[in-house]
């Protein structure tokens, strides 16, 4: 029974992934307590609950966390939790070594629930590890997260409707799915060439544009598994893609191009056969279709300013305004990172501290750079804050962690493609699913180059399934039919 309401919550946990918009401290007691508590987060601690008592009760370790410590990738664990931990806790020496002029027991403060934010978000990446086993709980898995992402559809559709419409009882229900007070909430319309274009940017239950962007670069890939009917998945798949688009986030958009590139290049490094058995279709056929697509993006535009429709070339325009000198979402992210790189210096070996970016912020960043921040200031790339608030050693663990991952994911595709065709429809999932799941959580932390908001728990769900890679010993003898 206890096994069961655990893996329940925990599929709730799934399904509300992208709903960090909502604040359910807030909602329930009607005032705003600091916690910035998600419904996923509180859906996957009564799932911990819940295995912890069914623990207690029979004494015994569960089987899924003996395999992540089964023999090849002990060491790996050991040594890499050891060391995550070991480097967050060392940069406390930098509230004395790079201290700021806040009270310490302000700066302690965040510190700890900064490390009590991180250890949330570490849950969500050991529970998929452990638990995630077979071609039955991929499934399961994959079908909860595809569910969640058929709400962020459905939901942005009236989301966009309402830009141009108001629809009755929109505002009650947008004001729920922002009541979140850590998550900032906004870029509603799109701001292109100095100006704002009537166009809304869709930011779904997760409030930014660009947390939107993230969730569906680590959703869509899954839609390439056969777990759902072709149909369904091609629906669902097209819709993904289209509301990636809607969300105009240029780091989104790069992210989903790198996902594509890396694709195609895990893809035709595979034997002929194991290309069609996984794919069902030639090299020749693929490179039409690349083909075609290149023919459509040259094609649009020009179709465009021959119609002297303007907006055809918004896509485009938006990326380009990457390179904007003047632009201030570029403007944010530079100064930010500037003021990163000045506090890394500050204590390069232990760091600043982790969570005390935001104190220093403001001594450290150019004058001009002061009124880039909205709120609390973010250092708008992930591995820049590990290098400044836990210095050199922290950062050469997150590097560690990240070389292991990539070797691991690269044995066990050179596992599964030796140099023949695949084993039929089993030979197939395992090759689509190693494939997407390679791709999503690629995808997500490329993106991080660009944002550091990392209480975003897909994020960590997308590190978790690729260490079940690794760690589950029946991914290579259990497989699936496709619909």
């Amino acid at each position: 029974m206890l096994a069961r309401c655990a893996t329940f919550f925990y599929g709730a946990a799934l399904v509300t992934l992208p709903w960090a918009g909502v604040g359910v401290l807030k909602l329930s007691t009607g005032r705003d307590v600091g916690g910035g508590l998600q419904p996923s987060w509180a859906f996957l601690a009564i799932a911990v609950l819940c295995r912890m008592l069914e623990f207690l009760r029979q004494g015994k370790t569960p089987p899924g966390l003996r395999d992540l410590f089964r023999p090849g990738i002990q060491r790996w664990w050991l040594v890499g939790v050891g060391a995550v931990l070991a480097s967050v806790l060392f940069s406390l020496a930098g509230l004395w070594l790079a201290p700021s002029a806040e009270p310490l027991a302000e700066t302690l403060g965040r510190f700890i629930k900064q490390v009590v934010q991180l250890c949330v978000m570490a849950v969500f990446a050991l529970w998929p590890a452990w638990w995630t086993r077979g071609a039955r709980r991929w499934s399961w898995t994959v079908k909860l997260l595809l569910l969640g992402g058929s709400f962020q559809v459905v939901y942005s559709l009236f989301q966009g409707i309402n830009f141009f419409n108001p629809l009755v009882g929109y505002v009650w229900l947008d004001g729920v799915f922002t009541s979140n007070p850590s998550i900032l909430s906004g870029s509603v319309e799109l701001y292109l060439g100095d100006s704002f274009r009537h166009v809304p940017r869709l930011r779904g239950t997760i409030c930014e544009p660009l947390y939107l962007g993230n969730f569906l670069l680590f959703l869509w890939p899954f839609t390439l598994v056969p777990f759902l009917s072709v149909r369904t998945r091609q629906w669902l798949g097209g819709s993904l893609l289209i509301l990636l688009w809607a969300t105009w986030s240029r780091g989104a958009w790069l992210g989903f191009m790198g996902q594509v590139v890396l694709a195609l290049v895990l893809v035709f490094s595979l034997p002929g056969n194991s290309r069609r058995e996984m794919f069902g279709f030639e090299a020749r056929k693929a490179k039409l279709m690349v083909a075609g697509l290149t023919v459509l993006l040259v094609a649009v535009p020009l179709v465009g300013l021959a119609a002297g429709w303007e907006g055809a070339l918004f896509p485009f325009r938006r990326l380009y305004q990457t390179f904007s000198s003047h632009d201030w979402s570029n403007l944010t992210r530079l100064y930010s990172m500037q003021a990163a790189w000045r506090a890394f210096l500050l204590s390069p070996v232990l760091g600043i501290g982790w969570g005390q970016f935001g104190w220093h912020f403001p001594v450290l960043v150019d004058p001009m750079g002061l009124q880039s921040q909205f709120t609390w200031p973010v250092v708008n790339n992930f591995p820049l804050l590990v290098l400044c608030e836990t210095g050199l050693v922290g950062f050469l663990v997150f590097l560690g962690w990240a070389a292991g991952l990539l070797r691991g994911i690269r044995r066990r595709w050179a596992e599964l493609f030796p140099s023949g065709p695949l084993s039929g429809q089993s030979g197939r999932l395992q090759g689509r699913l190693l494939l997407a799941v390679t791709i999503s959580g690629v995808g997500v932390w490329f993106q991080l180059l660009t944002f550091s908001q990392y209480n975003l728990p897909h994020i960590w769900v997308s590190l978790g399934l690729m260490m079940a890679l690794l760690a589950d010993t029946e991914f290579l003898m259990t497989g699936e039919s496709e619909s």
